[in-house]
């Protein structure tokens, strides 16, 4: 089974960067990016990374070159990504949430950095011993002597423009390199797919080590519109709302759970919304979506709003299908759709025979199996298992690359792509093999169940145990009730043996559920 993005071309440049520079001659004057009270039009975010771009290429940083950057959401850090892009070299997000042990397996995992980019506020972050660290606020006084003019540089499609890091299976994180085509023609999707132009302000609220982050940040930048910074390390939901509705925000890109704050914040504000209602397309991705957690703010009369539900990984630049929610109380118990691929992109849904990879037939459930331009590079220093993951398959065009996501799913009657769990995410509970997907869904069917993450967590004999974390419609939870409809509707063994009653789940720096507290908190 396949489901084939639209074909269509791209420009011989597809260098992001001078998208960014085009307006920047177009319209010099229009607001470009602010951060609290502070705001830099066109012509001045160009500038600055302009000169930052200079003074990277006298160090000898371009082509080839991977820059870290670890800085808050200040003017700096567009300064730091734009002068990085224009210098020929690729920048990579190291999040100043992290721990520094974090950030010291990510540097390791890069191999040694030239340098990495950082503030008075980030550098104690940053240990010495995989790279050089260089102060962009200590260097603002010589970069005002540098010129401001856009270097030239011979980045093409095929150079690397960031590279992010991915959790890896054994604890490990991995570096995932995007190029300058792919990203390119993601942010190319979005503005033609949703009409978005120089009217589409974008306030970024996710975690910059996030990969939703890099579009997040460029794509209102790509489309000449203002991109808002949230002027805090962590999100702070008060805070992002505001802004929302101060700077008129008119994109969003967030995990379900920063989306979920961000409305009941709105609902608290007035039973009729508040200026998210107002905001156009939020892009919502990274972890599955509780339907019922937005369905009553998605309805309120009056909201403008559109969701569009997606899916994607960060080997393939992020997003590869979306799909725009408006049918809520059909999915309200099961998967959400994730649409049709982007452009230039397909999904194949596969299964292992003995002759090796094999498509699907329609309507039955494989992994998710991605191809075409939304494919990245690949990983940096990986296992041989890892790069495993990067392979071809023979279709009467040839062979094609793709990347094997581990992701389970099929394709609806309408031709969309629903995702219902992991490859790897079967787990064996007293010799029966479920999904946990398939028992969070039954979960949440439950009238009192707003959202459920159910885990397979060590028992006392040894084996596995099913817990679910349960948000209720009301509390407290009536957990005998909860457990006698389950086990009418599902097989005893899918039934969890306990359940933990929450307010809300704990979220990671990325906006996802944290799983790992989860676990912890039940032991």
């Amino acid at each position: 089974m396949t489901l084939k993005g639209l074909r269509t071309p791209l420009p011989d440049d597809t260098a992001v960067h001078r998208v960014v520079e085009a307006h920047a001659r177009r319209t010099p004057l229009a607001t470009a990016l602010t951060c609290g009270d502070e705001e830099l039009t066109y012509a001045e975010l160009n500038a600055r990374a302009n000169r930052f771009a200079h003074h990277l290429r006298g160090l000898g940083v371009g082509r080839g070159t991977v820059v870290g950057v670890c800085l808050d959401r200040t003017p700096e850090l567009m300064t730091a990504v734009l002068g990085i892009l224009k210098s020929g070299a690729a920048y990579s997000p190291l999040d100043p949430t992290y721990p520094r042990e974090r950030l010291d397996l990510m540097l390791a995992n890069l191999g040694r950095l030239e340098l990495t980019v950082v503030s008075p506020a980030t550098q104690d972050l940053i240990g010495h011993d995989h790279t050089k660290v260089l102060d962009i606020e200590a260097l603002a006084p010589r970069l005002d002597a540098l010129p401001a003019e856009d270097p030239q540089t011979d980045v093409t499609g095929d150079d690397l423009c960031y590279v992010v890091f991915t959790s890896g299976s054994t604890g490990t994180p991995k570096a995932v390199a995007v190029r300058h085509e792919g990203w390119y023609n993601l942010l190319n999707w979005l503005a033609l797919e949703y009409g978005l132009d120089e009217r589409s302000s974008g306030l970024s609220v996710s975690s910059f080590g996030f990969d939703i982050s890099q579009r997040g940040l460029m794509a209102p930048l790509f489309t000449g519109a203002p991109l808002h910074l949230l002027p805090s390390r962590s999100f702070d939901v008060a805070m992002a709302h505001r802004i929302i509705g101060r700077r008129r925000v008119r994109t969003l890109h967030c995990a379900p759970s920063t989306l979920y704050l961000l409305a009941e914040r709105d609902l608290a504000e007035s039973p009729r919304g508040g200026p998210l209602t107002g905001v156009g397309h939020v892009f919502i991705g990274g972890e599955p979506l509780s339907v019922p957690r937005i369905e009553e703010w998605a309805a309120l009369e009056g909201n403008t709003c559109t969701l569009l539900h997606q899916y994607g990984v960060a080997e393939c630049t992020d997003v590869a299908s979306s799909y725009a929610l408006h049918d809520y109380p059909r999915h309200r118990t099961g998967s959400a759709p994730v649409g049709r691929p982007v452009y230039n992109t397909e999904i194949r849904l596969m299964a292992e025979t003995d002759d090796g990879l094999a498509e699907v037939p329609d309507g039955e459930t494989g992994e998710i199996c991605i191809s075409g331009t939304s494919v990245g590079e690949g990983y940096l220093n990986a296992s041989p298992e890892d790069t495993e993951r990067f392979t071809t398959f023979g279709t009467g065009d040839g062979q094609v690359r793709l990347y094997r996501t581990g992701d389970r799913g099929y394709a609806d009657a309408d031709g969309n792509l629903v995702v219902v769990g992991r490859v790897d995410a079967q787990v064996k509970i007293r010799g029966m093999r479920m999904d946990l997907g398939d028992v969070e869904h039954g979960v949440r069917a439950s009238a009192a169940v707003e959202d459920a993450v159910v885990l397979a967590l060590p028992g006392g004999d040894g084996g596995a145990r099913l817990v679910a974390f349960v948000v209720p419609v009301a509390a407290p939870l009536d957990t005998r009730a909860l457990r006698a409809g389950l086990l009418a509707a599902l097989p005893r063994n899918m039934v969890p043996e306990q359940f933990v009653e929450l307010s809300a789940f704990p979220l990671n720096p990325n906006g996802k559920i944290d799983r790992k507290a989860l676990a912890a908190s039940a032991v």
